[in-house]
């Protein structure tokens, strides 16, 4: 049963994908290895994206050629634009692992990632209930989700009866400008932060906010930081005295405490080895599981463990389960059966989408602290709908 995939293993959407298209693959010989789907082994027809529009577009002409019934696309808005539309021109169902549902989506689009929206106000719930009234917040103001990000946390916060007292914007032109402006003209205009009980950065995954993040310790602002998944990443992980306290709103901890053994299982599996990709002991049905390209094995790239790389799972559930449910491929009968699911239980855990909903709705994300030597989850929330 052969299912296409349009997503980016080289160029700088790489990293981004990477760990959605790994978790994709992983969840791919879990269904392979207790059956298949049907009866019938999963295969993966890969088309690399190349970062590029013009990629995307080829990848997904070369897929819609393939007669598959369904495309799991690059997860950056811009670039999967073009798959969107050839799939759609064809019929096909595509389904966006990570990141923001674009708008317009088109009836046979779908994204398993969490929104803009939901993480805004999870994390001003989440401010809200720690007693916190005044807030900083940082926008990476070049990013169309970040500034979402933010008005969403804004929003909600003053409905809960906190506000916004200081605000800041900074993009790649100001980071890169940092280095010539020198430190303390940085620490200058980054000082006013420092003032408040909680500064929160809204970034987008593959965005500045890691970057913006290390220039604010390395400022001497020590004011505990607020963030959206953009800030989940091991990349964070011993970077050394004073980057803590930060708190980072995601879709699963990675530290083997999350709710989903599911989750646990997966992150274990990232270092012991567990289900992972290759063909060294002969396994032809791995091989079959971890999908081919051009009689090559599809190389996710993954550099950390981040929780929402779980969103690539999840996206293949969101096939899978409406598979079961309407014992069909087509692609049309897949989207009204996936704007029908109410609290349908996927690969972690239940999930809602709607006719005017392509994007997950009640997703239970996960609160974790990191302070000092301590990293760990605080708190699973569902973010209140707007």
């Amino acid at each position: 049963m052969r299912i296409g995939v349009a997503m980016a293993t080289t160029g700088r959407q790489a990293t981004r994908d990477g760990p959605a298209l790994d978790a994709l693959l992983y969840a791919v010989r879990q269904v392979n290895n207790s059956g298949g789907l049907h009866g019938r082994p999963l295969e993966i027809a890969y088309e690399d994206s190349r970062s590029e529009l013009n990629g995307a577009y080829q990848a997904a002409r070369r897929l819609v050629g393939r007669d598959v019934p369904v495309i799991f696309a690059t997860c950056d808005p811009y670039f999967n634009r073009p798959i969107r539309e050839e799939a759609g021109r064809a019929g096909v169902l595509v389904i966006i692992p990570c990141g923001p549902l674009p708008q317009p989506a088109g009836p046979l689009t779908f994204s398993a990632g969490t929104s803009a929206t939901a993480y805004g106000r999870a994390m001003a719930e989440h401010a809200a209930d720690a007693g916190i009234r005044s807030a900083a917040t940082l926008v990476e103001a070049d990013n169309e989700e970040a500034v979402r990000i933010c008005d969403a946390f804004s929003g909600r916060f003053a409905e809960l009866g906190g506000s916004v007292a200081f605000s800041f914007s900074f993009d790649r032109h100001w980071i890169a400008a940092q280095p010539v402006v020198g430190r303390d003209a940085t620490a200058l205009a980054l000082s006013p932060i420092a003032g408040f009980p909680i500064a929160v950065i809204c970034s987008a995954v593959g965005g500045r906010g890691g970057e913006f993040f290390d220039l604010l310790r390395s400022a001497g602002v020590a004011t505990p930081v607020l963030a959206a998944a953009a800030l989940d990443s091991a990349s964070l992980r011993g970077a050394g005295a004073g980057h803590e306290p930060l708190t980072v709103v995601s879709e699963a901890s990675t530290y083997g405490d999350d709710i989903s053994d599911q989750a646990n299982a997966y992150f274990a599996s990232l270092i012991t080895g567990d289900l992972r990709r290759g063909r060294d002991d002969g396994d032809q049905e791995a091989g079959e599981a971890a999908g081919e390209a051009a009689g090559e094995e599809v190389e996710a790239i993954v550099e950390d463990r981040v929780g929402w790389a779980v969103t690539g799972a999840e996206a293949l559930w969101l096939f899978v389960r409406a598979a079961q449910r309407t014992a069909s491929l087509d692609p049309a009968v897949l989207a009204a059966d996936i704007e029908r699911f109410d609290s349908v239980e996927l690969w972690m855990e239940a999930a809602t989408f709607g006719p005017d909903r392509h994007a997950p709705a009640l997703r239970a994300l996960r609160v974790i602290r990191h302070d000092g030597a301590a990293t760990r989850l605080v708190e699973v929330r569902i973010p209140s709908e707007p």
